[in-house]
């Protein structure tokens, strides 16, 4: 059974829980309210690779080539179920597994939210698949991610160019 942790919030898909320096939640906000005033919340950063370890970049108009998908923890909900959902959503991947990569604290790049990383495999032909739109995906090994990084570094979103720097997206 699904408990609510917040029964009274209407709407909760707009909500975000807003967290101190320690990603404790202090308090429910709108999720408008929490961007424009750049406090502190939670999000999921979730990386497609194949089952040769390339990883799938998503383009995102405004800000560059990126995680798989990217999205913002509602209010009341887990890391790990908004990447499953996400996986689910995104990518039409019932129950993959995923591994987690690692954490990261806020900073600018990541618009002050603490991100959860993951990772998803998918068999390589169906991540081929999902890379055919040269225009929204592109499959990378790491050390053409890495040479992205070193020689295209305005191509990345800013974001990604803090994971690849931290080494949070080398392959396990």
């Amino acid at each position: 059974m699904k408990q609510n942790l917040y029964p009274g919030l209407k709407n909760a898909a707009s909500f975000l829980e807003v967290v101190d320096e320690r990603n404790t939640p202090l308090c429910v906000m709108a999720e408008k309210d929490v961007l424009r005033q750049r406090l502190r919340h939670r999000a999921v950063a979730l990386l497609i690779r194949d089952s040769a370890g390339r990883a799938l970049l998503t383009f995102r108009a405004g800000r560059g080539w990126g995680f798989s998908s990217f999205a913002l923890v509602r209010a009341g909900q887990a890391f790990e179920a908004r990447a499953r959902a996400m996986l689910r959503e995104d990518w039409r991947e019932e129950g993959g597994r995923r591994l987690s990569l690692g954490f990261c604290p806020p900073c600018p790049e990541s618009r002050q939210a603490f991100v959860a990383l993951f990772e998803a495999r998918l068999p390589a032909a169906l991540a081929a698949q999902k890379a055919l739109d040269p225009d929204r995906n592109m499959l990378l090994d790491y050390d053409e991610l890495k040479g992205l990084r070193a020689h295209f570094d305005d191509l990345l979103s800013p974001f990604m160019r803090v994971a690849v720097q931290g080494g949070y997206v080398r392959p396990r």
